[in-house]
């Protein structure tokens, strides 16, 4: 048997032993058994299966219902808003209670708890459930009773009876039914007069027994408040406070009386009011008033004394002492007041006033009243001081020393000599100026040149404490001021020494680089006095202290040298033993640091008998022993020359066969120097590439150099030695207008508006309609603003330069019939701007300029022009910074920088400075600045300034040119040839030739072009053995400047040979016997076989050799050992303190060394015969002379 129960529980089962139905689990009916309240009846379904045999029954348990259940409603508190404005009766529904049993056990009835307001109704609604109704049985009172707690209990029908509770809260809605109230109906205030605005005068309180809108209170004046009061006070209508809104003055109003409304928010608004009494205080409340009437700022530094420059009024409302005010300004002021009547005063000024002490004032005028406590008041105003020139500039010193060393390089900057002006602007900026002062003729600002601008100064040359020891001038600074001031200081330039100058032989007297000879007798004493040698130094005292010490001497016991006097003295008798040639070489020393030094060699030569003078030919000495016969002599004679042509042959052997080297260098031609210096070729080489000129060379002495200004013949090269300075080649050389905006600027823009016009006619229509014009031909124009307005406005740029003012005419006229007119004039200023570049009248300017002008001359005024005005029209000139040669313009020229005049610092010359190319600006002093520049070509103009100079035959300056030449010479020989040369242009430079003396006009004749002498026919017994010629060579300018030479020539039967101790002797024997004549013709063969011989041996010699590696130089080249190349006209310069290594000249046919080389140097000099010049097409064979010098 199986139990199947048709529920979520198994509240019955069964017995299967027995069948019993028992209960397994607590039945309730109300719990998922029966849903439905409405059904009184509730039954559990049973389905009981049998299985043996297999039979169902269905079976239903009747559940019936027990009070177990109390009423229970859906909320513990029931709320309900009532206004107290409910008439009484009405009901209000209430939630019912439920109560899940059901029949006698559910909902009987309600119960509400005492109240005198409230009472129930139970109703029974249509399902039969019960409810209750609230009945207002009292009208309610909100300000009495705002809320009521009520208790409402349900009670079910049981037994024993169940119920269940709610709370019925009742919120009593309010109406507006209270007015607010004030505290007082009315309130008495008293207020100082100084309380400050915003201050509270009182804090009204209304208050409304309402709630909620109806409680909210806002507050009014009403309108018995006078507007004065309302405008003074204050009233807030949300808090009822009353505070000040203006200030309160107890002369004006003592006593303000108002009413304030207060007012609640309700539907039906109810109000209160109350009368509030306002008293004023009195105070001394009323500060002091200062008013400037006029005040007078910028104004000028030199305002007098006592000038009225402020008015000032003061005021005090308040009365008695409180009105009674007094006005002061700070004590340390040049300024005072002075009352000029009641309550206003000047403010004058007492002291001088300085601008550059105190630039602006800021002046506190401080008034105060005499109240208790005092009130005071103050007004600040600033007084600017305009500047005026009344301050000079300043130097840091009074003198200025400065230190130049001599040899600085033109140009350097020595010092800034800046000044100070404490002025403004114009007055503040400076321009300096050398004070014009000559010393010898020479100018300061040909020495020296300072920058206008910032006042450096410089030098102009190269300074030679040799010459120029020290200068004194002034430099003067000026400002741009009107009229400007400045001021003046002293500048002591000194010129420090440097040692420069080597020593220079004075005593014994040589040309220069020979050997001085001299000749004492072998029998002078001890101690005596052989030679003094005395050197000058121009260099300063401490430099130029010379000592003199040997520096070769041949026997050193035999001479002594005093090393300060430069004495030589024997020191011992001349013995047989001692040579007859001396060679002492003494060196003088400076006391510099280097020290320089400077040498003489001097050769002393002792003979047994005097010397004596021969016009005709060098000295000779001659020494006579005891001889018998002269045949021992020519016997002496021609064994000695029968030697020496016997040694020569060998050598010529000797050499012959030596096996020739390979040559890595050529030989040296003709007319060449070869050097052994090691030493690179100097930065002094010159180079000549000139076409045409007259004679050969023109050596001058240019910054230690020796300039070769001609050119040698087609093909041949120069030979040129440095030469320092000083040694003796020196260089010889019915509308009005409403508004005007005038002055304007021209630069204005286009649509500018410049003025307003109004127009009127007091007409109706037509005849009240009006136009407006201008002339047309301005570069303005009316635009129509409103009704009758007219804006003038500028239609096209203006340019006061052109029109700097405008009249304009307004013209009116109505439209009337006949029309009516009326006008206005007005001017209009143009204020001017920096618009306009300087403009010079030229673009170029060429200016002559006659060479050797006097430093300072004027050469041109370059004057610009500035169509601008004022600042913007004051002009200053430049020379724009270009360099020649290392050398600045401005220190050759200089321009004054107000006027634009243009002055030279330097005589010019035209031989060294042809022409200059640079340029002047022009700069105005507008902001910005504008300028513009113009080219200035300076030509020099030649003067015929340099006379000709007599280059060849060479003469030691003054002296006496001296020739020997044969008494058998022919007619048309050349005998000598003048060179002179011109440095000044063309036409000045050509020069004639002419004799200005000559002994024997018939002998001898002079080409006026070339300056050849030639014999004119042959010497015959009547001539005269001396023969005087001078030649005058005349240049081509005007007037012509001229030069002279002498000429001595002397004629000799015999050859004139060299030797190098003495000249020899011609002499002649009238009377010869015939062992002589032989002795001399064999003296004579032997004589002329030697000489063939040592041709022989020369010609041999020089022959080129084949296996040569470079092929030999050109003649008239010079060939250098050192490592550099010399090409083709290029000038060799040695080392600058050398003299000079060679000069060369022609006489005589040779080529003479005038001057010493260089210990240790090694040359060879070719002699040049007479008359072929430097030429490559000349045949005669070069007799070389090789010197080795120790």
């Amino acid at each position: 048997m199986r139990l199947d129960i048709i529920a979520s529980k198994k509240y019955l089962d069964v017995n299967k032993e027995t069948g019993e139905l028992y209960i397994a689990e607590k039945i309730d009916r109300e719990d998922h058994i029966c849903n439905m309240k409405s059904s009184f009846s509730c039954y559990l379904k049973l389905e009981v299966t049998l299985e043996s045999p297999l039979r169902i029954f269905n079976i239903e348990v009747e559940i019936l219902d027990i009070n177990d259940n109390a009423p229970q409603f859906r909320r513990d508190a029931i709320h309900l808003d009532i206004s107290e404005a409910t008439p009484k009766g009405e009901r209000f529904s209430l939630s019912n209670a439920v109560d899940p049993d059901v029949g006698s056990n559910s909902v009987n009835t309600y119960h509400l708890s005492e109240s005198d307001y409230f009472n129930i109704e139970v109703q029974t609604g249509r399902d039969g459930s019960k409810f209750a109704e609230l009945i207002l049985i009292k009208t309610l009172d909100r300000e009495q009773q705002a809320v009521h707690n009520l208790i409402l209990t349900a009670v079910d029908g049981g037994t024993p009876a169940r119920s269940g509770t709610a709370s019925v809260i009742v919120h009593v809605l309010d109406t507006n039914d209270n007015a607010p109230t004030f505290g007082k109906s009315v309130y008495n205030v008293q207020v100082l007069e100084n309380s400050p605005i915003g201050s509270l005068v009182i804090d009204l309180n209304a208050t409304d027994l309402d709630e909620g809108s109806n409680s909210d209170v806002t507050y009014s004046y009403s309108l018995y408040t006078s507007e004065k009061t309302q405008e003074t006070f204050n009233l807030n209508p949300s808090t009822g406070e009353i505070t000040i809104k203006d200030m309160l003055n107890y002369e004006d109003f003592r006593i303000y009386d108002m009413e304030v409304i207060a007012t609640d928010k309700g539907a039906n608004s109810l109000s209160g009011q109350c009368t509030i009494k306002i008293i004023v205080e009195d105070m001394n409340d009323n500060h002091p008033e200062i008013s400037i009437k006029s005040f007078q700022t910028p104004v000028s530094e030199s305002i007098e004394v006592d000038t009225v420059i402020s008015v000032v009024s003061v005021s005090d409302k308040d009365s008695g002492d409180n009105g009674v005010v007094d006005l002061r300004i700070p004590d340390n002021m040049p300024f005072k007041l002075r009352e000029s009547s009641d309550n206003y005063y000047e403010l004058v000024v007492s002291e001088p006033l300085d601008r550059e002490k105190v630039p602006e004032y800021v002046i506190t005028f401080t008034v105060t009243d005499r109240g208790s406590p005092p009130l005071s008041d103050n007004e600040t105003m600033t007084l600017e001081l305009l500047d005026v020139n009344d301050n000079v500039p300043q130097f840091p010193q009074s003198f200025y020393t400065i230190r130049v060393m001599e040899n600085n390089a033109p140009g350097d900057l020595l010092s800034s000599l800046t000044a100070f002006d404490p002025d403004l602007h114009e007055n503040q900026y400076l321009v300096y100026f050398i004070i014009e002062k000559e010393i010898a003729n020479t100018s300061m600002s040909m020495l020296f040149s300072i920058n206008p601008e910032n006042g450096n100064l410089y030098a102009l040359k190269t300074f030679d404490y040799e010459i120029e020891k020290e200068f004194l001038f002034h430099i003067e600074a000026r400002d741009s001021g009107s009229p400007p001031l400045s001021s003046n200081v002293t500048v002591h330039i000194i010129i420090v020494d440097q040692n420069d100058n080597a020593p220079v032989i004075v005593s014994p007297w040589r040309a220069h680089g020979s050997v001085v000879e001299e000749k004492i007798p072998r029998s002078t004493d001890k101690g005596s006095l052989v030679a003094k040698v005395i050197a000058l130094d121009t260099d300063s005292v401490h430099n130029s202290r010379i000592t003199y010490q040997f520096l070769q001497v041949t026997d050193a016991t035999l001479f002594s040298l005093d090393q300060y006097n430069g004495e030589i003295r024997t020191m011992r008798m001349f013995s047989y033993r001692d040579p007859r040639h001396q060679r002492l070489v003494v060196v003088a020393k400076d006391n510099g640091e280097p020290a320089l030094s400077a040498t003489v060699t001097i050769k002393l030569s002792t003979v047994e008998t005097a010397v004596k003078a021969n016009s005709d030919m060098s000295e000779v000495s001659l020494e006579y022993d005891i001889f018998s016969d002269l045949n021992l002599y020519l016997v002496i004679g021609l064994g000695s020359v029968s030697f020496l042509l016997l040694i020569t042959i060998l050598v010529t052997i000797v050499l012959k066969c030596q096996k020739p080297k390979a040559s890595i260098t050529a030989p040296p031609c003709r007319n060449s120097v070869i050097s052994d210096r090691n030493s690179t070729i100097a930065d002094s080489t010159l180079v000549s590439n000139d076409a045409y000129w007259y004679s050969l060379f023109l050596a001058e002495t240019r910054k230690g150099k020796l300039v070769v200004r001609q050119p040698a013949p087609k093909g041949s090269r120069y030979i040129v030695s440095s030469i320092p300075r000083g040694t003796g080649l020196t260089d010889t050389s019915g509308s009005a207008p409403s508004t005007l905006q005038t002055p304007v600027s021209e630069s204005i823009e286009v649509d500018t508006v410049i003025s307003v016009v109004s127009v009127s006619d007091k007409d109706s229509g037509d005849n009240g309609v009006v136009d407006l014009r201008i002339p047309d031909n301005m570069p303005f124009k009316l635009r129509e603003s409103s009704d009758n307005y007219y804006e003038l406005v500028v239609s096209e740029p203006l340019d006061r330069e052109k029109v700097p003012e405008y009249g304009i005419t307004f013209t009116v006229t109505d439209r009337g019939s006949p029309p009516l007119s009326d006008n206005e004039t007005m001017t209009l200023e143009l204020l001017d701007v920096n618009d306009n570049v300087p403009q010079f009248p030229q673009s170029f300017y060429t200016i002559r300029v006659m060479e050797n002008n006097a430093p300072g001359d004027l050469l041109s005024s370059l004057t610009a022009f500035d169509p601008d005005l004022h600042e913007n029209q004051y002009l200053v000139y430049f020379i724009i910074e270009k360099e020649i040669a290392n050398t600045s313009m401005s220190m050759l020229f200089s321009i004054n920088p107000e006027n634009g005049n243009l002055y030279a610092l330097k005589t010019f010359d035209y031989e060294i400075e042809k022409e200059f190319l640079f340029h002047i600006e022009a700069r105005d002093s507008g902001s910005p600045p504008l300028s513009s520049n113009v080219t200035v070509h300076i030509i020099i103009v030649d003067q015929n300034d340099n006379a000709p100079v007599i280059v060849s035959p060479w003469r030691a300056h003054g002296s006496v040119v001296e020739e020997k030449i044969p008494r058998s010479t022919d007619k048309g020989s050349l005998v000598a040839k003048v060179i002179a040369l011109d440095t000044d242009s063309v036409h000045n430079s050509r020069i004639t030739y002419q004799f200005l003396q000559v002994t024997d006009a018939t002998l001898f004749s002079l080409d006026q072009y070339n300056g050849e002498i030639r014999t004119m026919r042959m010497f015959s017994y009547r001539d005269p053995r001396h023969q005087r010629l001078v030649v005058v060579a005349k240049d081509n300018g005007e007037p012509a400047l001229s030069a002279t030479v002498t000429i001595k020539l002397s004629t000799v039967e015999t050859a004139v040979k060299a030797n190098s101790d003495m000249s020899e002797v011609s002499l002649e024997y009238d009377i010869f016997s015939d062992l002589n004549l032989y002795l001399v013709i064999g003296l004579g063969s032997v004589s002329f076989l030697l000489l063939i011989t040592i041709l022989v041996t020369i010609v041999l010699k020089c022959q080129k050799p084949k296996a040569s590696i470079t092929a030999p130089p050109c003649r008239n080249s010079v060939i250098s050992e050192r490592n550099s190349t010399i090409a083709d006209s290029t000038l060799v310069s040695n080392d600058a303190y050398w003299y000079s290594l060679f000069l060369a000249e022609t006489r005589k046919g040779k080529l003479v060394v005038r001057q010493p080389a260089p210990k240790g140097s090694r040359y060879i000099v070719s002699s040049i015969p007479r008359g072929t010049g430097l030429t490559d097409t000349s045949g005669s064979a070069p007799s070389t002379l090789q010197i080795q010098l120790p």
